[in-house]
């Protein structure tokens, strides 16, 4: 264990992905993109299910909050990596740094209990339709959203402030494009035991609950649907599942190994995918292939046209 020389910590340097120049350009140039899609989809999204009447039903009431947190995940990260990137260099100061934790780390968590949640609604559409009002009321709707806000916020408070009641001494060079759990408790100079066995403890539960009641419910509705012949919700499922299969690996790779394997550039790719490429893809795999969110978005899009022209 490492002891403190005194001089207090007041601002992280964040070494993003390269020194080069060159290529922190040509990063910002392929990122950028990614995060204005990301951000025009998901919140174009969440507007329209909540402005459609059609799309009032529960499996659209889970997608709108999966997009909001999608959303809180892409401005939580995206904008200061960007910035970084541009500028060539970058520094967080120690609260903005909490902050960014705790809000990243609670939309991670929310996201994951949402897609269960969601698992659990398509199970109960496809598997049991005689019986879906009664399983899927609107009440326990909004208790599944709220109980998975409350897991994420629960988890990322957690995380936060456990992580900085640690002493930062000397050590102020986070190799990391923002402010992730392993790489800030690396910097502390003190003992980091009970915060590694939080995140696994925390983390763990929470992914490996919700994994288990996906893989259980899509489990449930392929065999369903395969012995019916249903090509297309077996391909809907399998589309879901790959988004699903994505996100929990690089989740499970980052957080729920042993303290020391980690490897920093390993770590920031890995990153990427759960911070910025799965946030913008979710809506397609989610709604762009379902035929109720094409038909609310010509819906829209014929009457912006026609108010247009009125002008």
């Amino acid at each position: 264990m490492a002891r403190c020389n005194g001089t207090q910590v007041t601002e992280f340097i964040l070494l993003g992905f390269t020194s080069r120049r060159d290529l922190q350009l040509l990063l910002f140039s392929f990122f950028l993109p990614i995060y204005l899609l990301g951000l025009v989809g998901n919140l174009s999204l969440t507007i329209l299910i909540r402005v459609e009447r059609p799309l009032h039903t529960p499996m659209y009431y889970f997608l709108s909050h999966l997009a909001l947190m999608d959303l809180c995940s892409c401005c939580t990260v995206a904008p200061k990596m960007l910035l970084g990137l541009f500028k060539g260099h970058d520094v967080i100061p120690i609260p903005a740094c909490a902050l960014q934790m705790f809000f990243f780390a609670a939309a991670s968590d929310a996201e994951c209990c949402l897609l269960a949640a969601m698992a659990y609604d398509r199970y109960a559409a496809i598997c049991r339709p005689l019986h879906y009002g009664q399983a899927m009321p609107q009440r326990l709707c909004r208790l599944l959203v709220v109980a998975s806000y409350t897991a994420g916020v629960a988890s990322g408070a957690i995380h936060s402030s456990m992580a900085f009641h640690l002493p930062f001494c000397s050590a102020h060079t986070l190799d990391h494009f923002f402010c992730d759990i392993p790489p800030v408790l690396a910097l502390a100079c003190s003992n980091t035991d009970l915060n590694q066995l939080l995140l696994l403890a925390v983390c763990g539960a929470i992914q490996s609950i919700t994994l288990v009641a996906i893989l259980a419910s899509y489990g449930t509705i392929l065999c369903t649907v395969g012995r019916a012949g249903s090509c297309r919700a077996v391909s809907t499922c399998g589309s879901h599942l790959t988004a699903v299969g994505v996100l929990y690996s690089t989740l499970i790779f980052m957080y729920l190994r042993p303290d020391g394997t980690y490897a920093p550039q390993t770590d920031k790719m890995a990153s990427v995918f759960y911070t910025v490429v799965i946030p913008t893809f979710n809506p397609a795999i989610y709604s762009l292939r379902n035929t109720d969110v094409k038909q609310a978005v010509k819906k829209r899009l014929s009457k912006w046209r026609r108010q247009t022209c009125c002008f």
